[in-house]
């Protein structure tokens, strides 16, 4: 069963998703974070007096979030069923998850009966079509390597099949914002963003 490292650190640069991700989300809401692992998203949340209740396959590092979570669950991620009862949130945040998981659909379509009308769901999926990578493969190179690379991703994604993901799911994207050097510049995003931020609302019928 997947079990990221604990992660107990907050990149602060303004590039990062990490800073996006927080940037994105307003004072007072609440938000369910799928694989929260240690809780370092939570713990800067509380910055802005958000509620936050994190669920993570890694028993360890959900002892670690505790203290950041007003609820933390400890769920198989993958097994697409949360069960989470009656709860709702202003927002859902799969941050560096679904790239880990066979069937990222199944747990994006679960997720959505959590999420208020008006809410909005934030997913960060690493980018296989950055430049290096593309290099690579023209060299027929590749390997894998901690990042977008990494041994434990299950699933690679670019700007448009994670749309596709997303959309098949049930959701409607509304902004996409690239992290890293694609930011930075603000050009080019699909060969320089390291990932996209994708800020998604239920999809109307």
């Amino acid at each position: 069963m997947f079990n990221k490292d604990d992660l107990l650190f907050f990149d602060h640069s303004p590039y990062s998703p990490h800073s996006t991700i927080y940037g994105l989300i307003k004072k007072d809401s609440t938000i369910l974070d799928i694989g929260c692992n240690a809780g370092y998203l939570g713990r800067e949340l509380q910055k802005k007096s958000v509620i936050s209740d994190g669920v993570d396959s890694n028993k360890k590092a959900l002892e670690k979030a505790k203290k950041y979570y007003r609820s933390v669950f400890f769920r198989d991620l993958y097994t697409p069923r949360l069960q989470l009862a009656n709860y709702s949130y202003d927002y859902i945040v799969l941050a560096d998850i679904l790239e880990h998981l066979p069937q990222p659909g199944l747990l994006l379509t679960d997720c959505k009966k959590y999420l208020k009308k008006s809410g909005k769901v934030i997913i960060s999926l690493p980018n296989v079509a950055r430049i290096e990578i593309r290099l690579g493969l023209l060299l027929g190179k590749f390997n894998y390597s901690p990042g977008i690379l990494g041994e434990d991703h299950l699933r690679f994604f670019t700007r448009d099949t994670g749309i596709k993901l997303i959309e098949d799911s049930g959701l409607r994207v509304e902004k996409i914002i690239p992290t890293g050097f694609g930011k930075r510049i603000g050009m080019l995003p699909t060969l320089f963003a390291f990932q996209f931020i994708f800020v998604c609302a239920l999809r109307e019928n």
